[in-house]
């Protein structure tokens, strides 16, 4: 039995530069996106390119199930976080589907982010190119023969799942404390380290193997127990910051922990 196949590209001035790759290798399943940049609101310029490339692809694939969703083609983070939810998903329908992802149409912020994605979740990335690049002529941007090219990605290292259950928690915690209050939107938002800590601990995150009678040694084990923990969101992954302060230490997020969160959040 055949894996299923999985083909995810973005609209844009193209016609055979989409189509072809499906035409030669017909999945089971396109996801196909449409842009609207929410700065500016502004909806996609090339739909009409995206009309006549899905009548021509049910016209030779007429058991293709074509998928299409919008996306901003500016927003990196959204942009893997799309592709991050379709490869999930389809991988919990059948974890050895295989997906490919079409980097040369679309946005160049949707190629450089597609490619990340790719790596993160080991995918298949192809680059189409032709013989004719006609960028002032009618019709499609690239015209004549039409090659494929698959470039070699190297997996990157995805953060353990525990630690973005703690980020999630984190912002959790944000959420509750900060919930219909009033503050200075130039401070940075924390949470009290020690109330971080109770809450690892409720939600079983961190355990103590012995239960000491006296409450301050308990309370001192888990505190050691749970910085332990936390170091390497701290040192190595440079997640979160602790402050310096000797008592009621705060814990922010970083510029980093926020973008690791936007990008994993839907999928734990």
């Amino acid at each position: 039995m055949f894996s299923p196949q999985i083909h995810i590209a973005f609209n844009c001035e193209e016609e055979d530069r989409i189509t072809k790759p499906i035409i030669d290798n017909p999945p089971n399943k396109l996801y196909i996106f449409t842009a609207f940049i929410k700065k500016t609101q502004q909806k996609d310029i090339n739909m009409d390119f995206y009309e006549k490339n899905i009548k021509f692809l049910k016209k030779k694939i007429p058991l293709l199930e074509i998928i299409t969703k919008e996306v901003d083609y500016t927003d990196y983070i959204e942009i893997i976080q799309e592709l991050s939810k379709i490869i999930n998903h389809e991988r919990e329908i059948n974890p050895n589907c295989k997906i490919f992802i079409n980097v040369s149409t679309g946005s160049k912020m949707a190629s450089i982010a597609s490619t990340e994605a790719s790596r993160l979740w080991n995918c298949q990335i192809y680059y189409v190119y032709s013989s004719k690049y006609d960028p002032y002529g009618e019709g499609a941007r690239h015209k004549g023969e039409f090659y494929v090219f698959n470039p070699i990605t190297f997996p990157i290292k995805k953060p353990k799942e525990i630690y973005i259950k703690t980020l999630k928690l984190y912002e959790d915690l944000i959420q509750k404390k900060y919930h219909d209050k009033i503050y200075n939107e130039k401070k940075l938002k924390y949470i009290f380290l020690k109330n971080l800590i109770n809450e690892l601990e409720a939600e079983g995150y961190i355990e103590l193997e012995s239960k000491h009678e006296d409450p301050g040694s308990l309370k001192s084990a888990l505190y050691m127990k749970a910085r332990n923990f936390l170091d390497p969101l701290v040192n190595d992954l440079k997640y979160i910051k602790i402050s310096d302060e000797k008592r009621n230490k705060k814990v922010f997020l970083t510029s980093i922990g926020k973008e690791i969160l936007e990008i994993f959040k839907f999928l734990i």
